[in-house]
């Protein structure tokens, strides 16, 4: 897997400075280094960054807008105006809809909160709800709160109404502004100095404007859950909001958030990551799947017995959301065998069932596993609603402006985005998206491992890690810091515990684990150097501290592995079958370079023997394989790549394939018919045989009685997998790897075993009786022996 490793930032380091600044600040070397590759690089940014101060709060009267929108909130408090606050389903808005209720509310304004049904109304302002709210409210002022910005057409309606609005928002501005007070630090005149707050942000910016930092400090922690699930970038104010708002759960004040901290056993320090993951998709959950006032109602209620019972519901949603949007990626995965990912940058999925609460978990999943921009579209009303996220370096939202022309609505950030679109338009939308991303260099779409520093093993210490917590909080522009190793030499064994973990055991025996590794164990045993990717982490066991590392990614010199599990995991791909003529064409093997081309995407090159591997190695002139795997897909994405020996599994998606060229003939051409019945590639196999990977393999009636034998002794055997069996089959007698996978495969073939579900084991069928000429494979493996000569 020779996966190109990039280096965040990489700027010039100068290593005399780190040395005077790690002295000075007593900080170790390596950790100063990690900040000037972030971009913080003095005394000053480095103090700033890292030890928070609420007098680093940029002053909110520098934000456009801001000053007129104090003006008029005042005056209609001191009027005793009515406002309604509006917001959005998620927890942005959720949370911006709550500060400035609770603000509003402590200055005695009659207030009413509006929080827009995802399902029934959709993003923003829209005429029914306005119609609504006037209706039932009667209101004097609607003031928005992360939204509003796109609505100027609903505004304007509002506005005919005889209802003022006022605009508080943070999403990219458009050509077409509101004619309203508008507070958005995105506007182009704008003065402030930070442009990324997220809704509740700029609603916390308000109420400092309203009412000073006493007031401010109030909602610090409000501000901070939205940050944070809001993914905008985690530094300058926003850092500062997320340092100031979560320290400790002793320390928040709103009842409802330190329920549901409690309630999710967060009990001390609150980590960013304990916000991402337990409390912000509980929180978006209600909005998705049920009712995101109950969100609302848990942020702003001083009733614990409300608060115990909307946690159950939030809790509710949550489960059934994680079940949906199960469904609904599975769904998905299938719905993209039938699109182009071969020559489309992109992926862009629509249907008119799907659940829209959750299309931007699925979109944000899709986009991780392809790396490439992705769009999910739900119909709604007579149009559909699209959902889009992005990877690095491609603005998603500048990507909907070039399509803008064929969009209803659309509004976003560079990496997420939503939009409106009508039906015929999907087609062209989709040919517009791909148009787009042909201007982008090809490496932003390779396969790649980042990480931000390199480091070696007695560069790792317990301070070092100790500092890293100084980094918190985490995540956006922000994230866990990833440091680079290189070894030649590592000890590898499975964890006790758990075979599919692995441990690694460094030269000086510090401790990495790989969880769910089993099936990439071999990148790790792998002759030549090693470079692999780690996260550092305090280890505590039995009251004692060490530090150990998490693997997060490796790429290798070379690929190598044994040519006996090669050869025998050929032979075993021959069980595969299917039902159709198989259809095949044959190539010569000066042609193989050209027949690979150099598209990223959808050539798939497989061999079944160690001296193929090589062969192809000494003689591939081309430089777009990046992959190289054994036997199991390392990533989902359909990249061009050579396989060793594949377990054609639901990871190697032979959808996003046209190609797949085979540098050994396969035993049995019922493999071609089972890959021409799953998929519409194009078939190569070599005009001549390359290597007999059933060399040594008897089929003589002897051997096989011998191995059945060897079976039913030993059937108490349980394992993880097939491999697994076949080690613990070996230490207890005498057999060949080869030749278990020929006998194991013909016995399953004719009846005689089955393999049970599950744990691997074997199961024996009895009553049956066949003979060893009855079985269709057999017969293959005798056809592919005689190719070679009855000497092998």
């Amino acid at each position: 897997m020779n996966l190109k490793l990039v280096k965040k930032n990489n700027v010039a380091i100068d290593e005399a400075e780190i040395a005077v600044l790690s002295r000075k600040l007593n900080l170790p070397a390596k950790f100063i280094e990690l900040l000037f590759n972030r971009g913080i690089s003095d005394e000053q940014a480095i103090n700033r960054f890292l030890f928070p101060d609420e007098k680093n709060f940029h002053d909110p009267f520098l934000m456009k807008g801001m000053r007129a929108a104090v003006e008029r909130l005042n005056a209609a408090i001191k009027n005793g105006e009515r406002i309604v606050v509006y917001g959005d389903y998620d927890v942005d808005g959720v949370c911006s809809s709550a500060i400035l209720s609770l603000y509003l509310a402590e200055r005695g304004v009659e207030v009413y909160t509006h929080i827009p049904s995802r399902i029934n109304e959709g993003y923003g302002l829209n005429n029914e709800s306005i119609e609504k709210i006037l209706e039932n409210c009667n209101p004097d002022i609607i003031l928005t709160c992360d939204c509003g910005i796109s609505g100027y057409k609903e505004i304007e309606y509002a506005q005919d109404l005889g209802v003022e609005v006022i605009v508080t928002d943070h999403h990219e501005v458009s050509e077409n502004i509101p004619d309203c007070i508008v507070v958005n630090p995105h506007q182009v005149d704008c003065d402030y100095p930070f442009e990324y707050l997220c809704g509740a942000g700029v609603a916390l910016k308000l109420v400092e404007a309203m009412g000073g930092m006493n007031e401010a400090r109030k909602y610090w922690e409000l501000a901070a859950v939205a940050t944070i699930a809001d993914l905008v970038p985690l530094v300058d104010e926003n850092r500062l909001i997320v340092q100031m708002g979560l320290t400790t759960v002793r320390k928040i004040k709103n009842l409802g958030l330190k329920s549901l901290l409690i309630n999710q056993k967060i009990t001390d320090t609150i980590q960013s990551s304990d916000i991402a993951f337990k409390i912000a998709p509980r929180l978006n959950a209600a909005g998705r799947m049920g009712d995101a006032y109950n969100a609302f109602e848990l942020l702003t209620t001083a009733d614990l017995t409300k608060i115990a019972s909307l946690i159950d519901n939030i809790n509710e949603d949550n489960n059934k959301r994680k079940s949906v949007c199960t469904k609904l990626y599975e769904e998905a995965i299938e719905d993209l065998k039938k699109e182009d990912i071969i020559d489309r940058r992109c992926i862009i999925l629509s249907h008119p069932e799907w659940e829209k609460g959750i299309t931007g978990i699925v979109a944000a999943r899709l986009s991780g596993e392809f790396n490439r921009p992705s769009f999910i579209l739900v119909k709604s009303g007579n149009a559909y609603k699209g959902t889009a996220r992005s990877i690095p370096n491609v603005n998603i939202y500048s990507l909907l402006s070039y399509a803008g022309d064929l969009l209803i609505e659309y509004g976003g950030h560079s990496q997420a985005a939503g939009f409106s679109i009508e039906s015929q338009n999907i087609e062209p939308f989709k040919e517009r998206v791909s148009e787009y991303l042909k201007q982008f260099p090809r490496e932003y779409f390779e396969p790649t491992l980042t990480y931000d520093v390199e480091i070696t093993e007695s560069e790792v210490s317990a301070k070092l890690i100790k500092c890293l917590d100084l980094l918190e909080p985490t995540g956006n522009s922000n994230t866990k810091p990833l440091f680079m190793m290189s070894e030649s030499k590592l000890r590898v064994q499975p964890c006790k515990s758990n075979i599919m973990h692995t441990q690694i055991t460094l030269p000086d025996n510090m401790q990495v684990f790989a969880f769910n590794n089993y099936n990439k164990n071999h990148f790790l045993t792998s002759e030549g150097q090693k470079s692999f990717v780690i996260e550092l982490q305090t280890n505590s066991f039995n009251g004692r501290e060490s530090v150990r590392g998490i693997l997060r990614g490796i790429s290798i010199e070379r690929l190598t592995f044994s040519g006996e599990v090669a050869a025998a995991a050929f032979i075993k791909m021959s069980a595969l079958s299917g039902n159709v003529q198989p259809k095949f064409t044959i190539y010569a093997e000066a042609a193989l370079n050209d027949l690979i081309g150099d598209n990223l995407y959808g050539t798939l090159i497989v061999c079944g023997s160690q001296k193929t591997y090589q062969k192809f190695l000494a003689d591939y002139n081309g430089s777009n394989i990046n992959l190289h795997d054994f036997m199991f897909s390392s990533v989902k994405n359909n990249y061009s790549r050579v396989i060793v020996s594949p377990e054609f599994d639901d990871n190697l998606n032979l959808h996003g394939y046209n190609k797949i060229i085979f540098l050994d003939m396969p035993i049995s051409m019922d493999v071609v018919s089972f890959i021409n019945e799953n998929c519409n590639a194009t078939v190569y196999l070599p005009s001549s045989e390359q290597y007999n990977v059933m060399e040594n393999v008897s089929l003589e009636r002897e051997v096989f009685a011998y191995y059945y034998d060897a079976f039913k002794r030993f059937r108490d055997i349980k394992a993880v997998t097939l491999w697994g069996y076949y080690k613990i089959l070996a230490s207890r007698i005498k057999v060949s790897l080869r030749q278990f996978i020929t006998c194991l495969l013909v016995f399953i073939d004719i009846g005689f075993i089955s393999i049970t579900s599950g744990e691997f084991s074997l199961k024996f069928n009895s009553g049956v009786k066949a003979d060893l000429k009855t079985s269709e494979l057999y017969k293959r493996f005798v056809e592919y022996k005689e190719r070679y000569g009855r000497g092998n």
